[in-house]
């Protein structure tokens, strides 16, 4: 193989910087396997002598991580998949429709991103307090959506402008109707543009804190962030399980990204083309 000389010094920064982001995992991943007496005693950089699979056992069944994971797999997902359902239809009425007021009401949406969402903690508490919502998913489910739909209307709307109408065009005339062309051409169009979107509201609500820990009061609907507060004051002393349980808690990211990073760079060399 040849090598481009002039490349290699771009290479080996690159791979020094990749090195610096990816050693507080490794180094997390084998901290999470080590006991107090080897974390007291020896180099925080010494490998575990023991590699104590037991601090995973501890951290899932009696730190009840599994139950709190669930909890935030089943928001996390549900609020994603919602705010890409809607951010995709309210996208295409806005880009694909003439109507009044659409680059209007285009602003109001895109003014939710100057709002912070722990902006609206209060008002939201007393609002899901009489509605009765409050201590259920959907008190948390109901704001995550709102939180990511301007990022969502945005990107995507942009994206959805440099996608061809004469594609739309042809289906119509062969008697393909607006739901049809929606479903069938502008979603799958849209795919690498929503792996981004779901990356960005996926990280935000996986790791959200305060919301959740103001409108969950049950131990039952915890997420895993609230989840990891409680196992901190339950497992003070036990640095291992905690540990793994923070390694617990990035699994998800780091397979979401995995999965999704093709599409995601897709976007990224898209979005020269965006108007």
């Amino acid at each position: 193989m040849k090598v481009n000389m002039k490349k290699v010094p771009v290479y080996i920064v690159l791979g020094f910087f990749s090195a610096i982001q990816i050693f507080p995992l490794l180094w997390l991943v084998n901290y999470s396997f080590k006991n107090n007496t080897e974390i007291f005693t020896k180099s925080p950089l010494a490998f575990a002598e023991h590699f104590n699979a037991g601090n995973y056992i501890t951290a899932w069944v009696k730190g009840s991580v599994g139950k709190y994971f669930m909890n935030s797999l089943f928001v996390s997902f549900f609020s994603v998949l919602i705010t890409l359902l809607l951010g995709c239809m309210i996208g295409y009425g806005i880009t694909r429709m003439f109507w009044k007021m659409k680059n209007a009401v285009l602003a109001f949406i895109m003014l939710g991103m100057m709002i912070p969402i722990h902006a609206t903690l209060i008002p939201l508490f007393i609002l899901m307090q009489n509605m009765g919502m409050l201590n259920s998913r959907w008190a948390i489910i109901i704001p995550y959506i709102a939180a990511g739909m301007p990022l969502a209307v945005f990107t995507i709307s942009n994206f959805m402008r440099s996608i061809p109408r004469e594609l739309e065009e042809a289906a119509f005339i062969d008697g393909c109707g607006v739901f049809r062309s929606f479903a069938q051409i502008i979603m799958p169009s849209l795919k690498p543009i929503m792996a981004t979107v779901s990356i960005f509201c996926f990280m935000n609500n996986w790791n959200e804190f305060i919301m959740a820990s103001t409108y969950l009061q049950s131990s039952e609907l915890y997420t895993l962030p609230i989840g990891l507060r409680a196992f901190k004051g339950q497992y003070t002393a036990e640095l291992g399980p905690m540990a793994a349980c923070i390694v617990i808690a990035s699994i998800p990211l780091l397979i979401f990204y995995c999965f999704f990073s093709e599409q995601v760079e897709k976007s990224f060399a898209a979005g020269s083309g965006l108007k």
